[in-house]
């Protein structure tokens, strides 16, 4: 049984869980095992990484598990009950910080169920079970042959996806031994915010400024048709290098058009003229506009990421003897997703100064503005006419020119990971008799590999610089000035091709090779781990044996990241590097530990039904402990004690005491410090001042700190440079956790069941990967201002912007969780209501959450986690299925109660934070055509329902009201 390392039944189970059969899975078609638990089980959270959404770096793809919104960090994996390899990469820029397992390669055809566990689960499995513990069941023993293939679509045509596996199994050597073999494909096609235009894409109604002069009481209004102002795919010519091309609704750096001083001049898309980069409105950002050609950052926002999968899996079990039984696992996994689209690489004064040679050897400057010579040959007569007119009428040198751009066309931040997976287990088992007792025992080893790769084309800087230097060669032809030194970096051609930058994608292809470099970062983590137990009973009392379990476990884990020389940088003479391209310098890093670790469990039956005692049908109670060393954290226990009670068959009470630990992760001890680029919601920023847990002591703080209450803060906008790195000196994690169940079983309601539980975790020194947002927060609005958290970021003295931070990870949070759990199901034949005997049957099954308590202290400031759109207070699942003959009906209920678009925030910082919940409707159509053929229609999001304020919800939670009605066929053959 998950949860413990001796077998229980319903009456002396004392853990908390829910459980999804691979019947509900195959019901709604589920390609990926993390995204059917986001969906049938509420208890889940999304996580950091999924196919939703933008991408983090180095694991396009990946799935975690994020169990009551602890973290996915703190959920532990078992497969059949062992570890799993991590599939993080270690570094400070990887999708997650811990040694989470990536669930989507797991083969979705082979899960017999999946168990889920709340709390508690540290003494029988040992570290980061802080949560609880997933565990997905394979069917060791399927015997046939099994063939399924599906596909996916909404109705817009797009979103498809497919899967196909073919499974065998049967016995041999006389019913000796069984034998499993599955192949599995599936493969998703990628969309962007682009694919829903006016749902998330460039229309999409989102939060910005109020439109300038419209006295909202909001900082934050609903706003359609956002367009960025201060840049253009196109470029935009100025005559400041350091300045904006607007500020405030006038020219500012850039060139104003005939159109109207506000509107500033940017190329056109073939580069050949200069239009107005028009607008309608004015936000209250500097940033923003409403409507006109701008640019729409949204439409460089990935909404489902383009994957394919292949697993190889075979299970197998053989009775070497009667007594000793052996079993092996072995697996093969490889698969490729891809993040299309990211903003990729600006060019603008809002992140450096301007790109010249000087200033990139001298100040590692990669991101501003182009300076160009007015006598670049790709301009036209009337561009460079218009340019130098300009720029005399500034009193600028008339030579030079400078140009913010977005690079779509050079580097669109895309990225592909392709990875692999190797797991091979194998194990003895078996059982003996000594000292007038049966004695089981179990020896089982298991090695896995996760490998990583991740490609991605990059900007060189040198290169770039030198391409954009064009001028006219003696025979005519453009070129690079002569006499241009190439960057040391391999790029795709090391020979010089002119660059032109006017316009969307104007430049050659000799041009770009020469620009681009193929970065390729590896990530490669290894898993051992050997587990032995043996268990019998002690003694026999009246309700049954009092039974033992003993057991060591030796595990170790490595991680290794190498980020491929484009990434690490030229390696400079006092032994640091510095960046090629948009990248700042990345850090290789790689560690290992290892645990030794003891571990018993001891059930005392203390009252059995047999005995006919009064008000206790069954009474009993349950230990376990862990004593742990690890070679990079120490030496700890975890334990667990909890009891069962029914007082008739009908009903019980069962509960339990744990403690559980975290071990830091690698990435977490040894990631070195590196440069990082962050944006944050400045507490002492205008918009932000009045919220917090304190207002009242954040403004005070803000104002001792010399800031005016209509300051407007830059990182609020873009991202300002910082460090941030590892902490050999974090400690474990630990947690408490208690949980309390109610079990209803009413003989008079055959075939209803409710398990209803109270899960209280205490979690603390929480490890937390501190943002520069965070440090800020942590300073403004702590009562003991100024603490040692106003040292860790920098302010201009005069302008009050942040310049710097370091931040990383520190054992610094205690986070307080309580939740209501409650799983339903109720089986109804329909002859029980007066119907025939043929008129089929009806089951329901309901899995529900309610959060009592979500809440995060930082230095003794407390901030609400729980209740935004991605994890509401409240929410459940339910299933209602109907089953006649070969026919199969299922209509789900998906269900989110009211929630927040921001967490901690004064009311008149958003409008309509507040959001009213929200219901969407599945189905599925089964039929089973013979015995051997069956076929299934689902039809997902069946009223087409979407959201309120779309555009403003979470993307993973309401991913499937977001895409639109979509639909489902699959068709089966079984032998």
């Amino acid at each position: 049984m998950t949860g413990a390392r001796l077998s229980h039944s319903r009456l002396t189970d004392v853990m908390a869980g829910q459980t999804v059969t691979a019947e509900q899975i195959k019901a709604r078609g589920y390609t990926n095992l993390g995204l059917a638990l986001l969906r049938e089980n509420p208890a889940f959270a999304p996580s950091g990484n999924s196919q939703i959404g933008s991408q983090g770096s180095f694991g396009a793809g990946q799935t975690f598990g994020n169990l009551l919104n602890l973290g996915d960090q703190r959920t532990l994996t078992l497969i059949d009950g062992m570890r799993m390899v991590g599939a993080t990469t270690p570094s400070i820029f990887a999708t997650a910080t811990g040694s989470q397992v990536d669930v989507g390669t797991i083969p979705v055809s082979l899960v017999k169920q999946v168990d889920t566990k709340i709390g508690g689960a540290g003494a029988a499995y040992g570290a980061d079970a802080v949560a609880g513990v997933v565990n997905y069941i394979l069917d060791d023993k399927f015997e046939g042959l099994d063939f399924n293939a599906q596909g996916q679509f909404t109705q817009k045509l797009d979103a498809p996806q497919e899967q196909i596996y073919l499974k065998y199994g049967r016995s041999f050597d006389h019913e000796k031994g069984h034998v499993v073999f599955d192949i599995e494909y599936r493969n998703a096609g990628g969309m962007t915010y682009r694919d829903r235009n006016d749902i998330l894409g460039a229309d999409a109604e989102a939060y910005r400024q109020p439109l300038a002069g419209s006295g909202s009481p909001y900082s934050y209004v609903f706003t359609s048709r956002q367009r960025f102002a201060q840049t253009s795919v196109n470029g935009i010519p100025l005559v400041y290098g350091t300045r904006n091309p607007t500020s405030g609704g006038k020219i500012s750096g850039g060139i104003a058009s005939a159109t109207g001083s506000a509107f500033p001049l940017e190329f056109s898309d073939n580069g050949t003229a200069l239009i107005p980069l028009t607008y309608e409105a004015r936000t209250g950002s500097n940033n923003y506009v409403v409507g006109g050609n701008g640019i729409s950052l949204r439409n460089y926002q990935q909404l489902f990421t383009p994957s394919d999968s292949l697993n190889l899996t075979t299970l197998g079990t053989y009775d070497i003897t009667p007594r000793i039984h052996a079993s092996w696992q072995g697996w093969y996994q490889r698969g490729s997703a891809e993040s299309t689209t990211a903003q990729g690489y600006w060019s603008t004064s809002q992140f450096d100064e301007p790109l010249t040679l000087a200033n990139f050897e001298n100040d590692g400057a990669v991101n501003g503005p182009f300076a160009l010579s007015t006598s670049n040959p790709y301009l036209t007569g009337a561009e460079r006419t218009t340019i130098i007119n300009a720029l005399k009428a500034a009193g600028r040198d008339p030579s030079t020119f400078y140009m913010t751009r977005l690079n779509q066309d050079l580097d669109a931040g895309a990225f592909k990971t392709l990875n692999q997976m190797f797991r091979f287990q194998g194990g003895l088992n078996g059982d003996f008799d000594a000292l007038h007792r049966n004695f089981q025992w179990k020896v089982v080893g298991q090695y896995s590999k996760y490998l990583n790769d991740t490609s991605e084309k990059m900007v060189d800087t040198r290169n770039l610089i030198n391409a954009l230097d064009a001028v006219v060669l003696a025979d005519g032809t453009i070129g690079c000035r002569p006499g241009v030194i190439n960057s040391t970096a391999v790029t795709e051609s090391s020979t010089c091709a002119p660059l032109d930058p006017f316009g969307f994608d104007q430049m050659t292809p000799a041009a770009k090779q020469y620009v681009t470099a193929d970065a390729v970062s590896k990530t490669r983590n290894d898993l051992r781990d050997i587990q032995a137990e043996l268990s019998s009973s002690l003694f026999h009392l009246p309700a049954g044996d009092v039974r033992w379990d003993l057991g060591y476990e030796h595990r170790r884990e490595s991680y290794d990241f190498d980020p491929g020389a484009f990434m690490r940088g030229e390696l400079q003479p006092d032994g640091s590097y510095s960046r090629y391209g948009n990248f700042i310098p990345i850090s290789g890093v790689n560690g290992a530990y290892q645990t030794h670790e003891a571990f018993g469990e001891l059930d005392l039956p203390i009252v059995s039904p047999k005995m006919h005692i009064p008000a206790i049908y069954s009474l009993s109670a349950q230990a376990n402990g862990r004593f742990t060393h690890n070679s990079a954290s120490g030496n700890y226990w975890t334990y667990l004690f909890g009891g069962a009670w029914w007082p008739t068959q009908d009903f019980g009470f069962s509960g339990n005491y744990a403690k559980s630990v975290r071990n830091p992760s690698v990435n977490e001890l040894y990631s070195p410090l590196g440069s990082s680029y962050e944006s944050a919601n400045d507490p002492c920023s205008q918009e932000f001042l009045n919220s917090g847990p304190n207002p009242a002591t954040r403004r005070a703080n803000c104002a001792k700190a010399g800031i005016p209450t209509n300051f407007e803060s830059d990182i609020v906008s873009y991202t300002i440079l910082g460090a941030t790195g590892g902490n050999t000196r974090l400690k474990n994690e630990s947690s408490k956790s208690y949980t309390g169940s109610l079990h209803l079983a009413p003989r008079f309601l055959s075939s209803f069941r409710m398990d209803a539980s109270f899960n209280d975790v205490k979690i603390n020194d929480e490890i937390q990967s501190l943002t520069v947002e965070d440090e800020m927060s942590a300073c403004y609005d702590s009562p003991s201002y100024p603490n040692a958290y106003c040292s860790t970021f920098v302010r201009d003295p005069s302008t009050h912007q942040i310049t710097y931070f370091e931040d990383g990870y520190t054992n610094i949070a205690q986070q307080h969780l309580q939740a209501l759990t409650a799983s339903v199901s109720y089986a109804l034949p329909l002859r029980r209501v007066g119907l025939p005997n043929n008129a089929g049957d009806l089951l329901l099954n309901v899995n529900y959450i309610h959060y009592l308590k979500n809440q995060q202290t930082l230095l003794g400031v407390t901030y609400q986690e729980g209740g935004s759109t991605a994890t509401p207070n409240d929410s459940f699942v339910a299933n209602l299925n109907y089953v006649r003959g070969p026919f199969f009906a299922q209509w789900q209920t998906i269900w989110y109660g009211p929630s927040v678009y921001e967490l901690n925030v004064a009311d008149n910082i958003y409008q309509g934070n507040n959001r009213s919940a929200f219901a969407y409707f599945n189905t599925t159509l089964g039929y089973k055509i013979t015995k051997n053929f069956d076929v299934n229609f689902n039809m997902n999001n069946v009223t087409d329902a979407l959201p309120k304020h779309a555009g403003t919800v979470s993307l993973t939670r309401y991913y499937e009201a977001l895409l639109g009605r979509s639909f489902l066929i699959s068709i089966g053959a079984h032998f």
